[in-house]
């Protein structure tokens, strides 16, 4: 750091200013002025770099916009044109209802670290959940990182916030699947009371698919030969964008959603026959014949639920529904994975990890050594190769016992061969290697 005050000929007084990396310079009338600067600014550094709060170097005090300033063209500048409209769209929500009330009217520059954790303090005194919070940080953090981009701050006070951020929230605490019993009885209610989307809840607990992406699905992104559906777009908010991983992936079709699918498209193609019109690309039509929207889905379902009898959940648990029961069926988790569209099979693990249940204690027993092992669990060990056999071990103390009869006697005596294989048949192969030798002639 190094704050440096010098005469510049022909122009006057100047302070230069060289801190993290950034140099910056400012010109004063007089010596006396540039020298009085020099030291609160020294001041201020110092501070800063002791506290971590941000601090401005390029422009002004007066002239730095406030925090509703910067964020609301930040939202038009970058957000809506970099941004899916739908993240763009929670970005303004989330700013307007928790950042603006808060910290709007504060110059950019003036918001510290301090600021961001007592606004988190409050928003989890509020009730408000660890994702929220970070939804909403998240464009704040961002602004503030292109404000030091256009030389406006040297610290980002949002940055680094994971100590504050810490809950006991676990990420299955919204998860609430339907049991397979559930899903037959809310699909047959289905059928009655909304046949015409029982083809996509039916879609929803067979691919794991999300509202949107199955509400962007078209007849194009199936292939009745391989039993499998492309999943190339999603409808959110009306508006056709992207999958969430900007990905295409592939998910396979049960025989059940396969034959619902092609008597789908045959009426449908029968429709459009009868109207003479084309087939509508979209799978998924509500009563006018346009593509279904979020709200009717959601309100079909509830509808559903309520006249089953069932609890009452959010159509998004079909999806977890679909990885519950795959689960059970013991489905690997890389193609659990795969099949919902995860970015990462971490992100699967942490959400579903806790259905996958089961006493795996046998593994922990196969560590010991056979002898304990045996003993706590009360099973025989299996033979192996290395193991004698009964056969052999009785026709071998039956071997030991003729030699140790020769050997009390004076007529004979046991002569050991070590590599002339004497017992050659049956077990008696397998034995020590023996051979007896005649007793000695009696001297006469």
């Amino acid at each position: 750091m190094g704050v440096k005050v010098r005469e510049v000929k022909r122009k006057g007084w100047y302070v230069f200013i060289n801190w993290r990396n950034q140099r910056k310079a400012k010109s004063f009338s007089s010596k006396e002025a540039a020298r009085a600067f020099a030291k609160k600014l020294e001041a201020r550094l110092k501070w800063a770099d002791v506290s971590g709060e941000p601090l401005a170097l390029s422009q002004p005090e007066q002239q730095m916009p406030t925090v509703k300033a910067y964020l609301t063209d930040w939202l038009k500048t970058y957000a809506q044109v970099h941004c899916k409209p739908s993240t763009a769209a929670g970005y303004q929500q989330d700013c307007v209802k928790h950042v603006f009330p808060a910290i709007g009217d504060r110059p950019l520059h003036e918001v510290s670290r301090a600021h961001v954790k007592r606004l988190i303090a409050t928003w989890w005194s509020h009730g408000l959940k660890k994702r929220t919070i970070h939804n909403i940080l998240t464009p704040l953090k961002e602004a503030y990182q292109h404000a030091i981009d256009d030389g406006l701050l040297t610290v980002n006070p949002v940055s680094n916030m994971g100590r504050a951020l810490r809950s006991r929230d676990s990420a299955d605490a919204h998860i609430d699947p339907l049991t397979a019993e559930e899903v037959r009885t809310v699909l047959q209610q289905a059928k009655q009371t909304a046949p015409l989307l029982y083809p996509l809840f039916l879609c929803a607990v067979r691919t794991g698919m999300r509202q949107g992406e199955l509400l962007g699905l078209q007849w194009g992104d199936i292939d009745f030969h391989g039993q499998f559906i492309e999943v190339r777009r999603a409808i959110v908010r009306r508006q056709e964008t992207t999958t969430k991983t900007h990905k295409i992936r592939r998910v396979d079709m049960s025989p059940q959603l396969a034959n619902a699918l092609s008597v789908l498209r045959e009426t449908r193609e029968c429709e459009a026959a009868m109207h003479d019109r084309p087939l509508a690309p979209w799978i998924f039509l509500g009563p006018t014949g346009r593509r279904v929207s979020n709200e009717l889905v959601r309100n079909a379902f509830r509808t559903c639920l309520t006249a089953a009898g069932l609890r009452l959940v959010r159509f998004h648990d079909l999806r977890h529904t679909f990885a519950s029961l795959l689960i059970q069926q013991g489905a690997n988790v890389k193609y659990i994975q795969q099949q919902l569209g995860h970015g990462s099979i971490s992100i699967t693990l942490d959400i579903y990890s806790h259905l996958f249940h089961g006493d795996h204690r046998h593994h922990v027993h196969q560590l010991d050594d056979p002898p304990e092992r045996t003993e706590q669990t009360g099973e025989v060990p299996p033979e192996s190769a290395t193991q004698p056999q009964p056969a052999q071990t009785g026709l071998r103390d039956g071997m030991l016992e003729v030699i140790e009869r020769r050997r009390e006697t004076a007529d004979g005596g046991v002569t050991e061969w070590p590599n002339v294989p004497v017992l050659k048949t049956g077990d008696l192969a397998r034995g020590p290697r023996v051979q007896i030798s005649p007793p000695p002639p009696k001297l006469q």
